[in-house]
Formats: structure tokens, C-alpha cells, sequence
């Protein structure tokens, strides 16, 4: 199978910009050398023998993969589990699928590629980073006599190894990752304009649909503001769970819509004669002394709303 005119001059590109050595055999496995890492064309053979076996594609950062199918596929039905943002948007046409990673995927991170082809077919691939290749082409062909339902294990077990990733990144992450998001909002600042840190008690309570809301601190940091809510859920016989908040400032005889940046409760739902913690996030609006806030807590799936006015943030 020829290579694609945007391969072709990837690879170009790439030939001329780094020592260059082309290794011996077929053009399916061909290798150029860029720097510490090989940039190889494969091809992948998919039968009814191995098509239980999730096929693996190495990417590399700035490196466009390109995957030719001999078989046509259904471009629209192309779907790339990208949850860490690592990607460019994929480009796909009948006949071919273009990668362009922004960053290496983490030595725990896989990402999950689902291709249907245009018989139905559906082929999971695994995307993952290795240290010294990367591949700069991959031709498949899908040669099945019998035809995959879309339950089949190799699907099956490409999500779970996906879902196992993602945990795992997840473990790793969590220890620092608020930590990185607060150093993310640094670097975000004027330096001409600091931002001081605030915490100020706001101690308004109220009972709603046999809810104990207690408004009980605001921080203040960065540019964002952090409103702390606990709730006391005394109705005996359901629990209590937040579909979301809901935030507006009310200033003169009109009232502005906030968007909340961010919500966590500490707790999935809130049983019986249990209390809840609620953290909502939201960009402080510009502060004038007749301003006041509203905030209201939806119920997921039901209708106890919580609405509190005229708070003072």
C-alpha cells in the first residue's frame, strides 16, 4: 500500500531535519532514525486467528501516524478516548486515519482508538508511547471470513484495559494534582497585580425540603472563589444527591447568572440524618457593595432544590 500525501511529507520533513538511516527491508519496515527515536512503517494483519489480540500503535509527540486501511471505513464512526487532551483533532477519511499527538502519552497512560469499518467491522487499537520508536505509518488489513459483533472480546478487552489506565494514572496523579492546578492558576496571575488570599466566615442557615443548608466559609484566591455549603439531610426516608449549583449575582434591579467553575461534594449522596460537604467554584464577579449572591442546589433526579438569597460573599 502507497503511503498517504500528508505521510509522505511528514516524512520528509522528518528526513530532512535528522540523521537519517534507512534500514534493510520491505518498505512496510522501513525505519528512520530521528534523534533517539526510530520512526518505523508497519504493517498489521488482522484475521480471525489473532483478532482477539488488541493490535498496539506506538505514537510519539509531534510525530504524525498515519494508519491506511485497505478496507473502507466509516469516518464519522471514528472514535478517539482522549481524556487527557493529548491530541490534535483526528483527521479521517475513507481510506485513513491521521494521529498527531501534542505531548508522549505517560509510561501509564494508554488511549483507546475504535475504527468501524464500512461492513460494520469495529477494530479497537491501543495508542501508547514506548521510549526508542514510534511508528510514522501503519498499514492494516482486515481480512476477516467471519464478521466481529460489536460485543466481541477484543473491544471488551480494549476497554478494560483502557478503563485500567486511566485508573491508574488517576492513583498516580492524585497526590499532586491539585497541587499542579494551583501552580497552573500562578502562572495565570498579572505579576503587576498580585492576589491576596481571603477566608472569611459566612454563617447563613436555612431549612429547605427538610435540608439543613448551612453556608458556612468563602475563600478567596486567585482570581476564584471557593464557597463551602454543608447539608443535613433530615428527611427519614430518602437519601439526598446534587445534580448541580447554581450561582447568580443580583445587583440593582437585575440578576447575573455565574458560571460555577467547579463542584465536589464529599459524598456521593446524603442518607438519612447524615450531613454533606459541598465545595462550589466560580470566578469572582467584579465586588460593589450592593451586590448580593444567590445560590441555589439542585437535586439530581428529583425535586428538593435548595434556594438561598441575599448572601454576602
Amino acid at each position: 500500500m502507497r503511503p498517504s500525501a500528508l505521510e509522505a511529507v511528514a516524512l520528509a520533513a522528518l528526513l530532512a531535519a535528522s540523521d537519517v538511516a534507512a534500514a534493510p527491508g520491505s518498505p512496510s519496515d522501513a525505519v528512520v532514525l530521528s534523534g533517539k527515536r526510530a520512526l518505523k512503517r508497519r504493517s498489521l494483519q488482522v484475521t480471525d486467528a489473532n483478532f482477539n489480540e488488541v493490535q498496539v500503535v506506538h505514537v510519539a509527540a509531534g510525530v504524525p501516524t498515519t494508519l491506511s486501511f485497505r478496507q473502507p471505513l466509516r469516518p464519522e464512526s471514528v472514535i478517539l478516548a482522549d481524556i487527557t487532551n493529548a491530541f490534535l483533532p483526528v483527521k479521517a477519511t475513507e481510506t485513513s486515519i491521521v494521529l498527531i499527538p501534542k505531548r508522549d502519552l505517560g509510561h501509564r497512560s494508554m488511549t483507546t482508538l475504535t475504527v468501524t469499518l464500512a461492513d460494520g467491522t469495529i477494530l479497537p487499537l491501543l495508542l501508547t508511547t514506548v521510549a526508542k520508536e514510534a511508528d510514522i505509518g501503519v498499514d492494516i488489513n482486515v481480512a476477516l471470513v467471519r464478521q466481529a459483533p460489536p460485543e466481541s472480546a477484543s473491544v471488551c478487552k480494549a476497554s478494560v484495559l483502557q478503563l485500567r489506565a486511566e485508573l491508574d494514572e488517576c492513583r498516580a496523579d492524585q497526590g499532586s494534582a491539585g497541587i499542579a492546578k494551583v501552580a497552573s492558576l500562578v502562572l495565570q496571575q498579572d505579576l503587576a497585580r498580585p492576589q491576596v488570599f481571603e477566608r472569611h466566615e459566612v454563617r447563613r442557615r436555612d431549612k429547605q425540603e427538610r435540608l439543613l443548608v448551612d453556608v458556612r466559609q468563602a475563600y478567596r484566591i486567585f482570581g476564584h472563589t471557593y464557597l463551602v455549603v454543608t447539608l443535613e439531610n433530615r428527611d427519614p426516608s430518602r437519601a439526598w444527591v446534587l445534580d448541580r449549583p447554581e450561582l447568580a449575582v443580583n445587583g440593582g434591579n437585575q440578576s447575573i447568572d455565574v458560571q460555577v467553575a467547579a463542584f465536589q461534594m464529599d459524598m456521593p449522596a446524603i442518607a438519612p440524618n447524615e450531613t454533606g460537604k459541598v465545595v462550589v467554584a466560580f470566578q469572582t464577579p467584579p465586588q460593589s457593595s450592593g451586590n448580593s449572591f444567590s445560590l441555589q442546589l439542585l437535586e439530581k433526579n428529583g425535586s428538593r432544590h435548595v434556594k438561598l438569597d441575599g448572601l454576602s460573599l
